[in-house]
């Protein structure tokens, strides 16, 4: 008797992310901040390119003497919005982060009784998201990349505008979903056997392509433009998963597997950074995602 095997089923996220992997390269190591490090790194960075974000997290670093005071934010979270203003120039929004950026460190004092986010290590990741979410001025895009891009390092997936981008041409996730249900939905893809390193390497690989193509005018030169929904010339003539099966070897473009980590200017002050959160993992570097990637 002949015996049909059932076939395994198809996982699109983690072969799409194998496609990445192919045209952008993998992405080069970095070393982690501290959770509360790295949730100021991303609410600064909301809706601002990370070049400019990283130069403003640096200069808080200098300002507030951070890295000499073996990583606290004190000073900062005494800081008075009016303070706080001339050094947040060029990040979007600078009156409402001027404002946040203290309330969520004295909300997290008051919460915890220290400037200290290690204990979200052994808590579930939604959990975890939830009590984070409660804090004045952080969203789903804040709270994932604390978690999973920290030294904290949970499993959790973050999206920022140009994964989001990404995730509707692709047909991810619905054209009208916003960013914050979109984080929801796209974690929810997740293969079971992924981790911590599987979900910032995904994040870094699609927000290379959100920033590469999907946010240009012209995606002609995009290599998934035959799955893209969101072309402003419509191209589409095959469904993400129907592709995948079938596409023909990707090819690197050019320059794809030369990356350089947009954190590796505060490489030298990390560890003087991570040295005062105390309940943290010790620092690690991977080579999955960049710290500033939200």
């Amino acid at each position: 008797m002949q015996y049909t095997l059932p076939l395994a089923p198809f996982d699109r996220i983690a072969s799409l992310h194998q496609r990445l992997l192919a045209v952008f390269g993998p992405p080069s190591d970095f070393v982690r901040l501290d959770p509360i490090s790295q949730m100021i790194l991303a609410m600064l960075s909301g809706r601002t390119r990370n070049e400019t974000a990283l130069g403003v997290f640096a200069a808080l670093v200098e300002h507030f003497e951070v890295a000499r005071h073996k990583g606290s934010w004190q000073r900062l979270a005494k800081a008075s919005s009016h303070d706080l203003d001339p050094l947040l120039e060029g990040i979007t929004h600078p009156e409402r982060k001027a404002e946040a950026l203290p309330r969520v460190l004295q909300e997290i004092a008051s919460l915890r009784g220290a400037l200290d986010l290690g204990f979200l290590h052994g808590w579930p990741v939604e959990n975890a998201l939830s009590w984070l979410e409660r804090l004045y001025g952080v969203g789903p895009k804040t709270s994932t990349a604390t978690l999973n891009m920290s030294t904290l390092r949970r499993r959790v997936l973050v999206v920022d505008t140009a994964h989001w981008r990404a995730a509707r041409c692709l047909g991810l996730v619905p054209e009208r979903a916003s960013p914050e249900r979109s984080v929801r939905l796209l974690n929810r893809l997740l293969p079971n056997d992924w981790g911590a390193s599987h979900t910032e390497e995904h994040h870094i690989l699609m927000q290379d392509l959100g920033r590469t193509f999907c946010a240009r005018s012209s995606k002609a030169s995009c290599p998934f433009t035959n799955v893209c929904a969101g072309s402003a010339t419509p191209q589409r003539t095959r469904l993400l998963e129907e592709w995948l099966r079938d596409a023909p070897p990707a090819h690197a473009l050019p320059g794809g597997n030369v990356k350089t980590s947009q954190i590796s200017p505060l490489k030298e002050d990390a560890a003087n950074l991570n040295q005062g959160a105390a309940g943290a993992p010790p620092p690690v570097q991977t080579a999955s995602a960049s710290a500033a990637s939200c």
